[in-house]
């Protein structure tokens, strides 16, 4: 079957429901139906609930898109013992990067659609149509942000030697219900006419969402904050420091920050608080699971840690592998006292000392974390960083969002610099699949440790910005099927 990784039939595609006032709670489920016609309400919320199974998955937010840019990049690698989980990602192997092309244009294909159907659908109230709309329209804007930026180099930007570095992913628009009739075989747009799809689509999503499903749904603070992230990778300082500030300000998620007189160890409790809490105070958008959702030895505490029940401390007897340690110099990025270092236990695992990392510690439920996707931590550093190169203060100074970061992380305040801002970026939202991006976007070399512990560290191995290993391959079957895609440099 030509261009399968575009094609994705309805029929088979959902599982069953129970009933059309479950499809209508605000905590997405797996169960929902096959067999309901996108003319019918029911139909569509179906369809909505489906984005988020999706996301939920080992292969995207669920382990993947998190663990696999980390041990990428420089912050995490793959033990010695170990279960034989991303070592090769962890090598830089090629071709072993981040495969999202049939999962998110599957995606894609189910927000169009939605898109093409709710307006006519019977048995939606306006409001409902105006909240799943912008939903699909967040989640469309999501697929191919990450499709973009994964496959392709930031627009704009400049790559000696390389061809065709402007190129994106394929933009497809139309919603395919039949084969072969609904088929096409699309070309790779530019970098440029990607990111204008999806800011086109967050500001549809801006107009049209609430904050009433937050944070465990897609909403209004939620598409200011996804639209942020969008701006910072392409260079739109003042938009990424306005929809960041919008972003901080919505009400959605708040900055955990214990006064300022207490002591590290309740310093240090209150941040993992973040982290230990089945769901997350500073969640703009959170992933939720419910018990019977749990992805096991697929999840990704698995590979964080092994835990075990109650809260306990992990151990070598605990369930998951551990098989994804700190890198050398991501452990030196800690400063003396910092309270963000306290999440990281030291075990030893076969000969190896090494240290787990707890921001996903089985904190509701064996093997069951909420993965939080979009944090009001996130989106200070970013206000911070965009301000700076913007010469601005749109909603604070980059000084006072520095500050704020630092100090709540019992650190002293140092004068703002981009470096500055930068460095709090990588120990803050270190382990949560943010570092491998961010080298890209900044056209950084990946400076690699190959071991854990900086008294134990052995020589580094450097990977140059201008190595075609950065960017993930195309599957080979959609080049193969469809000859109008051009595959990335030397795969």
């Amino acid at each position: 079957m030509k261009n399968k990784y575009i094609l994705i039939l309805m029929t088979g595609m959902l599982v069953l429901s129970s009933s059309c006032k479950k499809l209508l709670q605000t905590e997405p489920k797996n169960s929902i139906a096959a067999d309901i016609a996108l003319t019918e309400a029911a139909g569509i919320e179906t369809l909505v609930n489906s984005f988020y199974q999706t996301l939920q998955g080992s292969g995207y937010y669920g382990r993947d898109f998190i663990v696999i840019p980390e041990v990428l990049s420089d912050n995490m690698r793959i033990v010695s013992t170990n279960s034989n989980r991303f070592v090769q990602e962890s090598n830089n192997a090629i071709a072993a990067t981040i495969n999202l092309w049939q999962t998110n244009y599957n995606l894609i294909n189910r927000t169009n659609g939605v898109l093409k159907y709710v307006n006519t659908a019977t048995g939606l109230t306006p409001l409902r149509v105006k909240q799943l709309s912008g939903e699909a329209y967040f989640m469309r804007a999501l697929a191919y942000f990450d499709l973009v930026r994964t496959y392709s180099y930031n627009p704009k930007q400049v790559v000696p030697g390389r061809p065709n570095s402007n190129l994106g992913v394929p933009i497809v628009l139309n919603f395919v219900e039949t084969f072969p009739g609904d088929i096409i075989y699309p070309s790779r747009n530019t970098t440029d006419e990607v990111y204008t799809q999806i800011k086109s689509d967050l500001d549809k999503a801006i107009t049209l969402l609430d904050n009433n499903f937050a944070p465990k749904r897609i909403s209004l603070s939620a598409a200011n904050a996804l639209r942020a992230r969008v701006a910072l990778y392409n260079g739109e300082w003042e938009a990424a420091a306005t929809f960041a500030n919008a972003a901080i300000t919505g009400g959605v998620g708040s900055f955990v920050d214990p006064p300022t007189a207490i002591t590290p160890a309740l310093k240090s409790a209150a941040y993992a608080s973040i982290f230990t809490a089945a769901s997350s105070a500073e969640s703009i958008f959170e992933l939720n699971y419910e018990l019977t959702e749990s992805l096991g030895s697929d999840g990704l505490s698995s590979i964080y840690t092994r835990s075990n029940p109650g809260g306990a401390p992990p151990s070598l007897a605990g369930a998951g592998y551990g098989d994804a340690a700190p890198q050398a110099n991501m452990v030196a990025a800690y400063e003396a006292g910092d309270v963000r270092k306290d999440l990281l236990f030291a075990i030893t695992k076969g000969s190896e000392a090494i240290l787990w990392n707890q921001k996903y510690p089985a904190a509701k439920a064996a093997q069951i974390d909420n993965i939080k996707l979009i944090r009001v931590s996130e989106m200070i550093l970013t206000r911070a960083e965009a301000n700076f190169r913007n010469g601005s203060a749109i909603g604070a100074s980059p000084q006072a969002d520095l500050d704020k970061i630092r100090l709540r992380a019992n650190l002293a305040a140092v004068p703002v610099t981009l470096d500055a801002i930068l460095k709090e970026r990588r120990v803050e939202l270190a382990y949560e699949g943010h570092r491998w991006f961010d080298l890209l976007r900044l056209g950084s070399d990946v400076n690699k440790s190959n071991s854990t512990l900086p008294a134990n560290a052995t020589p580094n191995t450097v990977i140059p910005f201008t190595d075609f290993r950065l960017l993930s391959r195309i599957p080979l079957t959609e080049v193969q099927n469809n000859p109008k895609i051009i595959q990335n440099f030397n795969y």
